[in-house]
């Protein structure tokens, strides 16, 4: 993982999906790039985007004197971008078709009508269009990195599978993802909604020291036994695998993954199907 992506529209609920993404870069020794779009770019300054160094010496990471060479000391590379325009969308989809991220971290808001332009739509047109995989962080969501010491809780990950798409990519990544923060003891529930038989006897689950497995099936609404187990394994996240417009979970186009994106009490890791380890 080299280069993570992050639109924002410095609404203070968005927080969290900054401290997700600058916690990866830390960890991957990544460029980390965070893109604002602005009607009047004139208006707005350096020292509204989320702040780097102070969050770095709230970490413990960066002395409070810290200048910004020093960022660059830990390994990491930082990136403010300020576009004008009035389509956010269209911003920030021309501006990944130049700079390709391994990653996108982007806040979701589980409601529609807000003030700022990064709501629900945005988030999902951004995921769609990218064919990128992308780490979406519920609007006033926590998550799994502190905001005060960045400190990671993933230990619990919720993975829905379908005969379409493969969930294997999801999988990997979402391997991948704790491998990365460091998490030594994770417990993976696999979800599988329907009687497909054969999804079961082809599934390859990987053979990861500190990982526990569990398999659920269900009968039932795809995305309310999804968000169901989710709640009551109390996880820290759920990695669903896109695809195109087709297939169970369908590049959060269809009303499944829809549906968890907006209600999911965590975040959520989509990844494309085609998505393979490197």
């Amino acid at each position: 993982m080299q280069r993570i992506f992050h639109p924002t529209d410095f609404s203070n609920g968005g927080e969290s999906a900054f401290v997700h993404a600058l916690k990866l870069a830390v960890n991957a020794n990544a460029l980390l790039e965070v893109l604002h779009v602005d009607r009047h770019p004139e208006q707005v300054t350096w020292d509204d985007f989320p702040q780097v160094r102070e969050t770095l010496s709230q970490w413990g990471l960066l002395p409070e004197w810290a200048l910004p060479e020093d960022v660059g000391r830990l390994g990491i590379g930082v990136h403010k971008v300020l576009l004008a325009g009035n389509d956010p969308v269209s911003e920030i989809l021309k501006h990944l078709r130049v700079h390709s991220p391994d990653l996108i971290v982007i806040a979701s808001h589980h409601r529609e009508g807000v003030d700022r332009w990064l709501h629900q739509d945005i988030s999902k047109k951004i995921a769609r269009n990218s064919h990128t995989s992308c780490l979406f962080v519920p609007h006033g969501v926590d998550g799994f990195v502190a905001r005060e010491d960045g400190c990671v809780q993933l230990q619990k990950v919720v993975m829905p599978i379908a005969s379409e798409p493969d969930a294997a990519g999801a999988i990997a990544q979402c391997c991948e993802l704790a491998r990365l923060l460091d998490c030594k003891s994770v417990t993976a529930t696999l979800v599988h909604v329907g009687d497909d038989g054969e999804v079961l006897s082809s599934l390859a689950i990987p053979d990861i020291d500190g990982w526990t497995w569990e398999l659920v099936v269900e009968d039932g609404d795809p995305a309310a036994q999804i968000l169901k187990t989710a709640d009551d394994r109390g996880a820290d996240l759920i990695a669903l695998a896109t695809q195109g417009h087709h297939g169970f979970l369908d590049a959060l186009r269809g009303s499944t993954s829809d549906q968890i994106v907006r209600n999911a009490s965590c975040p959520i890791l989509a990844v494309p199907a085609e998505w393979h380890e490197e």
